[in-house]
């Protein structure tokens, strides 16, 4: 595992850094604004996708010809960039995950429809996974596709808690269409448009501060040809999908911006902080390292081309675990301005949003719970209890 950047990446590193910079405080506001008209934390499709476009980071490491030449750890390099600086990449990771599986699996007229809309932001997407009885056991899905006399696919069942679908063209939706199996077999990937006849999008507001979703599925039909990979093998793509999912920072980074402006306060204006604030922010610092380099680990096994479940679920369980303290502490530390909205102190308002939003961060792409048995089993050889 290497621990720094080749030139190539340090020179991609400082070119996005300085395009962000870029980005005006205006800017910001107006993306503030959207994201809080939609209640979405993590989209801005007006005002953030298109500068995200014309940055040349949507499609990086795809399988050629469909996306942009680029190392896994380039790729870790721009999203940490753009989360470092606040900005809303989830869009961009929900588009990337179907993208990259179209790019890897086809099929290719699928793939060749939806890359060009991925790659220009003109369509967005929907990952619909989880289910209401069945928590985080993905597994466990009730959702069913059978194929009607032409043979295209009527989808009944129900998704919980997909973000942004009320926003998406198209929801990517894991369903049993092999009645026969359970668990891991017989699972397929389909590309649902959010629009169409059947489909039920209802708003479900958690305490993070954004909308997730319900989606009813009432006997939709779905054409064959938006079936993703093989029929009943979508196991093999969604494993490496959640992966990748996991390897990102789930709090990691907001919590060292926002201790970073922070620290910033406190030395513009000549704060002296107690020898225990600063022992407690030496050692969150220690943590947020430790998160980042979980990060970095998953990213270089998958550049040897070797499983990282292990590694992607400790990053996942990490993650959360130290935003939450962070965002606590420094809600304390901030006083009552944290809980008036119009208090006129920005960041002790983002530190109250993001203490609900982090508290999320550890049931969202699998539960803290769920993360410590793949750990247990994946990593450490326990048997399965």
């Amino acid at each position: 595992m290497r621990f720094r950047l080749d030139d190539t990446e340090a020179a991609r590193r400082d070119s996005l850094r300085a395009r962000i910079d870029e980005f005006s405080a205006d800017d910001m506001a107006a993306m503030r604004a959207e994201m809080a008209e939609l209640e979405s934390d993590r989209q801005a499709p007006t005002v953030f996708h298109p500068w995200l476009v014309r940055q040349d980071v949507v499609g990086l490491g795809w399988p050629e010809p469909s996306g942009r030449p680029a190392t896994q750890t380039e790729r870790f390099i721009a999203h940490e960039e753009m989360d470092s600086a606040g900005l809303p990449t989830y869009g961009l990771e929900q588009a990337e995950a179907v993208g990259w599986m179209l790019a890897t699996f086809g099929p290719e007229d699928l793939a060749a429809e939806h890359l060009p809309h991925i790659l220009d932001a003109t369509w967005s997407y929907g990952g619909g996974y989880s289910e209401p009885e069945a928590g985080s056991d993905m597994l466990a899905l009730r959702t069913k596709a059978t194929r009607d006399p032409d043979g295209d696919f009527v989808v009944n069942g129900q998704k919980m808690w997909t973000s942004g679908a009320h926003l998406a063209d198209w929801i990517f939706t894991l369903v049993r269409t092999d009645p026969d199996t359970s668990r891991h077999h017989g699972l397929s990937l389909l590309m649902i448009d959010a629009r169409a006849p059947g489909v039920d999008i209802q708003p479900v507001r958690v305490m993070g501060g954004w909308r997730v979703n319900a989606c009813f599925f009432d006997d939709v039909t779905v054409p064959a040809r938006n079936l993703i990979g093989e029929e009943g093998k979508a196991w093999t793509m969604m494993s490496q999908a959640l992966d990748m999912e996991r390897s990102m920072s789930f709090g990691g980074r907001e919590a060292r911006l926002l201790l970073t402006r922070y620290l910033d306060r406190i030395g513009s204006e000549g704060t002296q902080l107690s020898e225990a604030a600063y022992r407690q922010i030496g050692e969150f610092l220690m943590e947020l390292q430790a998160e980042r380099l979980l990060g970095q680990q998953v990213v270089a096994l998958g550049e040897r081309g070797e499983a990282a479940s292990g590694e992607a679920s400790m990053s996942k369980l990490h993650g959360p675990a130290v935003a939450q303290r962070v965002a606590q502490w420094l809600v304390d530390e901030l006083g009552p301005d944290a809980y008036t909205h119009d208090s006129g102190d920005q960041l002790a308002e983002d530190a109250e949003h993001f203490l609900r939003g982090a508290t999320v961060l550890s049931i969202i792409g699998g539960t803290s719970e769920i993360q410590r048995n793949i750990i247990a089993h994946r990593w450490l050889g326990l048997p399965r209890g």
